[in-house]
């Protein structure tokens, strides 16, 4: 046994399950009350603890930590680690940027705006001025013409471009919506639950000039539990499926209903991170949002490349006890 009797055959599926898809994705990516989604879980939060520590020791050495926070749409968490802990956010902030672009564009995501050329044809913009000229002409290519819904979907999911793209499509919201600081005031207007969500800089770009992006594991929680909930301040409900339709990945879904939402992030640069972060939805109305955070100094005693698979293989596994102890 693992962690005793937190392994129920239930939660040990839903663990395969989570592993099966990980490959797929974890490349990339007032409230509704739930049935019983808030009281009906019981986490023996020693062994879990115990278990987790036991897969952070692969890189003890080399100054692995975690930050995790689990629980349902509403009430308090079931189990955490580090929650309230700033870390660098990677892409998993996006998830914020997309509430905000869908809200900010509602009557248009079907339809795309000129200030997407505007800004990708302006070499000198902040968004993109640290690509190369080569990845300018893909960037264009793909984001000029683009609809709203595309181009949250490709800053989401990432799935059929590049990552140059992928987080070229990030930046183009970012600067869409008035750039890190605005972007950031917007995220923490939305709600005070948001507020140790920082925006500093447009990805890819160096993250000593302006500082990082950040997040503590408790505030990507707070905005995917306002997503699963179907209810975010100011936000219509049709934009709110939306936003959920770009966050899910279909190839997850299980035979017994389970629908999953997801959005990763990592980073190879000091601190290097890996986010595993969503929310799975079941047919009984029950919902478990989770954010996984690992993180590491520097790269120690391995190669760099070395050090963030091992870091991707460690975040998957926590997430995969995680959510087996949750079930």
């Amino acid at each position: 046994m693992l962690i005793g009797t937190i392994h129920t055959h239930r939660g040990l599926l839903f663990a395969s399950l989570l592993i099966a898809g990980s490959a797929l994705v974890g490349c990339r990516a007032p409230e509704v009350e739930e049935s019983s989604a808030d009281s009906y879980l019981s986490i023996d939060e020693v062994a879990l603890d115990a278990r987790i520590n036991e897969m952070l020791q692969v890189g003890h050495s080399d100054g692995m930590t975690a930050s995790i926070w689990v629980g349902g749409v509403t009430g308090e968490p079931w189990y955490t680690r580090n929650a309230s802990t700033v870390r660098a956010a990677a892409s998993s902030i996006k998830t914020a940027y997309l509430v905000e672009l869908f809200d900010a564009y509602a009557e248009q995501l079907d339809e795309s705006v000129s200030e997407l050329a505007e800004i990708v044809t302006d070499e000198s913009h902040p968004a993109v001025a640290h690509f190369s000229a080569d990845d300018l002409t893909e960037i264009r290519l793909k984001i000029e013409g683009a609809t709203i819904r595309r181009l949250g979907h490709m800053m989401i999911r990432g799935s059929d471009v590049s990552n140059v793209v992928y987080n070229a499509a990030a930046n183009v919201v970012t600067a869409l919506l008035g750039g890190p600081g605005e972007l950031t005031a917007l995220i923490h207007q939305r709600n005070a639950a948001f507020s140790e969500l920082t925006v500093r800089r447009y990805m890819l770009a160096a993250r000593d000039v302006t500082g990082d992006n950040e997040a503590t594991a408790t505030s990507l929680a707070a905005v995917l539990r306002r997503i699963a909930s179907r209810r975010m301040a100011g936000v219509e409900p049709d934009t709110i499926s939306a936003v959920w339709d770009i966050l899910r990945v279909p190839d997850d879904d299980s035979p017994d209903g389970r629908v999953h939402h997801f959005k990763s992030g990592s980073l190879n640069s000091d601190p290097m991170v890996r986010i595993r972060s969503g929310f799975w939805h079941f047919p009984t109305n029950e919902t478990i949002v989770y954010v996984v955070i690992i993180e590491q100094p520097v790269p120690g005693s391995l190669s760099r490349d070395q050090a963030g698979e091992r870091l991707a293989e460690v975040s998957v596994s926590v997430t995969a006890e995680v959510l087996a102890a949750a079930r």
